[in-house]
């Protein structure tokens, strides 16, 4: 497996609220990058439609809080991985968040995809501190 991570960013928000947004799929919509041409939820699945590489839905298969959430693909993919949300509360209002794919990638997929999966979860870590600051 390899491990492919975010950047880190500090959020003004307590750890709890930061999991709650992140709990519900429907909040992902406003995360995601302009590659993603749909994206529909349910109370615990997103699908996206990304551009380049097709459907992928995702479903939250665990939530521990408030500091961790994963979600798992529930249909047929390239290869399999899975997103963890990490959220570490530094004070009660103040916590840190990174995303991190674990991926079972080849040497020839990991030079293809690491770029494009790491921007795609630096987008998101980014649009989520942004939206989260109110």
């Amino acid at each position: 497996m390899v491990e492919i991570k975010s950047n880190k960013a500090t959020l003004n928000k307590s750890s709890i609220e930061v999991f709650n947004y992140l709990s519900i799929p429907v909040n992902y919509q406003v995360l995601m990058p302009s590659k993603v041409r749909s994206f529909e939820a349910t109370d615990n699945t997103a699908k996206l439609d990304i551009e380049g590489i097709g459907t992928v839905e995702l479903a939250i298969t665990e939530r521990t809080s408030p500091s961790k959430i994963v979600m798992v693909p529930q249909n047929k993919v390239p290869f399999k991985f899975n997103i963890h949300w990490n959220i570490l509360s530094i004070d009660e209002n103040t916590s840190e968040v990174e995303a991190i794919i674990n991926a079972d990638l080849n040497f020839m997929m990991k030079m293809m995809a690491e770029k494009l999966l790491i921007d795609f979860l630096n987008i998101q870590v980014h649009k989520l501190s942004e939206y989260l600051k109110g």
